[in-house]
């Protein structure tokens, strides 16, 4: 194969590369789901999710939220810590299971609901001192996921 067919092959690569890249930004842009803030609950599968309220206590960040399992749900949401995340100066950080002794909420790590039933819990996530930036929890269940920006 000839230098000149080689490059020409490759500029075409680059173009769909470009190209491609262009259909999913414009996609993404018409995602209409975005960020929900603190207060607003969405829907994914069998779990409504809302995050009440979210604060900085010392190194960690609280973020108290209130989860219902659907009625139709196949069986019981024991320990509801998973699939939750903190993303605050630029690094995702795992929730880590609290005692609640000093908040009167319990931790989700203890946490069990069955089905039809809904109850508040706390996330914590250890932060370095001084991290800054905006702040978003993000919850991911049966495929689907949302995200929340708290206002700390």
């Amino acid at each position: 194969m000839s230098t000149r067919k080689l490059i020409l092959l490759a500029l075409a690569c680059g173009l769909a590369i470009l190209i491609a890249g262009s259909v999913q930004l414009l996609r993404i842009g018409r995602n209409e789901t975005g960020t929900l803030g603190v207060g607003d609950s969405t829907q994914l599968a069998t779990v409504t999710a809302r995050v009440i309220s979210g604060a900085t206590v010392g190194d960690a960040v609280r973020v108290v939220v209130h989860l219902t399992l659907s009625p139709s749900a196949s069986g019981p949401l024991e320990g509801p810590i998973v699939g939750w995340s903190l993303l605050t100066g630029g690094l995702k950080r795992p929730v880590e299971a609290v005692t609640a002794a000093d908040t009167g909420t319990e931790s989700c790590a203890d946490t069990v609901l069955s089905p039809g039933e809904e109850a508040d819990c706390l996330l914590a996530f250890r932060v370095s001192p001084g991290v800054e930036g905006t702040t978003y929890v993000t919850f991911a269940f049966a495929g689907a996921s949302a995200t929340w920006r708290l206002g700390i």
